[in-house]
């Protein structure tokens, strides 16, 4: 065991005393000294604050020292594993829980001359998140969707649309995939009944003024693309940035 602690250690948990913190001061300390601020774990002695999983380190290696006199505050520090995996956000972004299906999407013009289409018409959707800040184009085969009464998105719906949110369908749920970088988009072309009379539908084009990034799920034939960064925005007046 010796042996092990002449590798780093790092903390897995930090705990305060009961009896001298309270869990809104213990989340306030953390802060203060940039640790995370997980929901606290309460027992009858201690607040504990885990900053990593306990799978994380070598079993063996666990101790508890204090940080302070009399302060009240003991860290429970490890070695951690070796050959931890680490996670590469470039490599495997997380998809949004939750994203507003808006338009039916036609093609992205890509920087340096290529044009990713989409020629099955009906089987995908033009989809952002809440917040309108990313594009999501999905095949209608891999998302679900949900019924839901999310404020936010339903805003983003009625104003993009301009028609009320009434029905199933304007809400995709979708799982996490690995995407693949391909370039930055110029512009994009999309199909909607915005603006228009009672069915009809017209085409947009918007051309980015800052190109953002497109991502992919399959460089030969994707089921989801991703339109994120280029300052896009989806206002009641179309797709902007």
């Amino acid at each position: 065991m010796r042996e092990n602690f002449k590798r780093s250690t790092e903390t897995q948990s930090i705990i305060f005393d009961r009896d001298k913190w309270t869990v809104e001061k213990a989340k306030q300390w953390l802060k203060d000294h940039k640790k995370k601020v997980p929901k606290a774990d309460t027992t009858a002695d201690y607040h504990r604050f885990r900053q990593a999983p306990v799978s994380h380190f070598e079993k063996t290696t666990f101790r508890t020292i204090p940080l302070g006199r009399a302060s009240g505050i003991k860290a429970i520090i490890a070695v951690p594993k070796e050959g931890k995996p680490k996670r590469n956000p470039k490599k495997s972004p997380w998809l949004p829980a939750l994203l507003v299906d808006l338009a039916t999407p036609v093609s992205i013009d890509i920087e340096g001359g290529d044009q990713l289409k989409f020629p099955f018409a009906g089987r995908y959707s033009l989809a952002a998140n809440r917040s309108g800040t990313e594009l999501w184009i999905l095949s209608k085969r891999g998302g679900k969707n949900v019924r839901t009464t999310d404020e936010k998105g339903e805003k983003l719906y009625e104003d993009f649309t301009g028609f009320e949110h009434d029905e199933v369908g304007t809400m995709v749920q979708i799982a996490p995939k690995s995407l693949t970088k391909i370039g930055r988009a110029m512009n994009i072309v999309y199909k909607s009944d915005k603006f228009s009379r009672p069915g009809h539908v017209s085409s947009y084009i918007h051309a980015f003024h800052h190109y953002p990034i497109v991502s992919v799920d399959n460089v030969n034939r994707p089921t989801v693309v991703a339109l994120r960064g280029g300052r896009i925005k989806v206002k009641k007046e179309g797709i902007t940035g």
